[in-house]
């Protein structure tokens, strides 16, 4: 490229793909972030308030297996077919979702749209490591960062609206204009060439990791006596991956691509920062209307803050790398988020103001955007052309796992205290409903408590992200790390 930041994505040779790149991540963000801000109303209207979580949950792990199968499909058919797929694919998807007619029927459509998003991010990712050199591509995923920001903005304030005037079903809904629009703007726009040889799926591969990502997941989800039973077969289930990978000649995710030592320990910071992220944020809805008596549109909104910080970091982390190395750029962004989340922790458990913990939510936004900004630019630029789309989608599936057992976790633990407190988290659904009925107080107090204690867990993850910086930024060395 030879105009240097962030006015080479003007030039006319990645223009037309970074329309398409836009087109995907603006539906993609639309439909996680609106969700999250229908939550309570979902749950005043379906009942069964302890699914709540697997409604985020449920997408965000078949996006994570969604993403392992569109990577190979990339590299064997190219980022244009896959794009066009998987647009028709969210479509449909979200038309299931609003016409799920219980809280059952509702998880289900969500899991398979998060195929279909899943799939979407993956052809994003991929999109940008195949069009960018090295330069562009901090800003490029700065630039799909501020999408995601716009929309993140815009989303809640959208799905607020539209909750309290036709409904939570609505939100889903929204998604068909938004999907339309995308089609329309990248429909042929994104690379067609493919960059190997097409190879059949690894569909054992495929059902091995899925039934891995199934039974943590569900282990994650619930606490009870079979939790240590599905740990246990879910480390089965990766060891009998890897004996397959090894004798695979073509596997779904090559292991060289998780455990070289040019890409696990960029795995493993991200995967603590989006986790930790994740998991404080995606119940701040929920809180703010059970706990703080909050509107429906303030809580809907608030989502925004964390989404704020975290595109706001995406610019900032790619000008930093004009001057800095991507490593040191991830450690200021886990000096951040640890930061920011040890704060939001001590603001709920003393009851400050909600302007001082949307504050703290901000710092964690920033810290997940510095670092998964940095580390997929690190990650990208240390992979062969040739298995871009494999790369790409191997750290979008770990990536995938933390924001699934992130929300997964923070839930068992909320709805596990609230249970504790109160002795039925069904509960809780008074305090979603719009009516105006008397507050059950304790009930207050008790999701006031548990989003507290969720928010204590999520620092943890947080926190560890800095000695995972520490190890990434100390591993450097551009002798030993080659694309051998």
């Amino acid at each position: 490229m030879t105009r240097a930041g962030a006015s080479g994505l003007l030039d006319p040779k990645y223009r037309a793909a970074s329309l398409s790149l836009m087109a995907l991540v603006a539906i993609a963000s639309y439909n996680h972030l609106s969700v999250t801000a229908a939550l309570p109303d979902i749950g005043d209207d379906l009942g069964r308030v302890a699914l709540l979580p697997w409604i985020i949950t449920a997408e965000l792990v078949a996006a994570a297996i969604a993403v392992l199968a569109v990577g190979p499909f990339i590299d064997g058919s190219g980022a244009r077919r896959a794009f066009r797929v998987t647009v028709v694919a969210a479509l449909l998807s979200s038309a299931m979702c609003a016409a799920a007619p219980t809280m059952e029927l509702l998880v289900a459509a969500r899991l398979v749209q998060g195929l279909a998003m899943g799939a979407l991010i993956g052809t994003a990712l991929t999109g940008i490591g195949l069009v960018y050199d090295d330069e562009a591509r901090p800003w490029a995923y700065a630039l799909m960062s501020s999408v995601w920001g716009i929309m993140g903005i815009g989303s809640p304030a959208v799905a607020a609206a539209l909750v309290s005037t036709l409904g939570w079903r609505s939100v889903f809904l929204a998604n068909l204009p938004v999907g339309l629009i995308a089609a329309a703007v990248g429909w042929s726009r994104m690379p067609p060439e493919a960059q190997a040889a097409e190879e059949p799926l690894d569909g054992r591969g495929l059902l091995i990791l899925s039934g891995f990502t199934a039974a943590l997941l569900v282990a994650t989800s619930y606490l009870s006596w079979y939790s240590i039973v599905l740990v246990a077969a879910g480390v089965l289930l990766a060891a009998l991956y890897v004996r397959h990978a090894r004798g695979c000649e073509s596997p779904i995710v090559r292991m060289p691509h998780v455990t070289k030592a040019r890409f696990w320990p960029i795995h493993v910071v991200a995967v603590l920062a989006v986790s930790g992220g994740t998991g404080a944020s995606v119940f701040l809805p929920l809180y703010l209307k059970a706990a703080r008596g909050s509107s429906v549109t303030f809580a809907a909104f608030a989502v925004v803050w964390p989404t704020l910080g975290w595109s706001t970091a995406a610019w900032v982390a790619g000008k930093l790398q004009q001057y800095l190395r991507a490593q040191t750029v991830i450690l200021i962004g886990a000096a951040v988020i640890a930061t920011g989340a040890v704060c939001a922790t001590a603001a709920t458990g003393v009851g400050a103001s909600v302007p001082l913990l949307l504050s703290t939510l901000i710092c964690v936004g920033w810290g997940i955007g510095t670092i998964t900004t940095s580390s997929l630019s690190l990650l990208q630029g240390r992979a062969d052309l040739q298995e871009m789309g494999r790369v790409s989608s191997a750290h979008q599936f770990i990536r995938s796992l933390g924001f699934a057992y992130g929300a997964a976790v923070g839930g068992l633990i909320m709805f596990g205290v609230v249970d504790r407190r109160t002795g039925d988290t069904e509960l809780v659904r008074d305090l979603l409903s719009d009516a105006e009925a008397v507050v059950d107080s304790a009930v207050a107090d008790a999701v006031a408590v548990a989003y507290s204690w969720s928010l204590g867990a999520m620092a943890v993850l947080c926190v560890l992200t800095l000695p995972a910086a520490f190890a990434l930024s100390r591993s450097y060395n551009p002798e030993r790390i080659t694309r051998d």
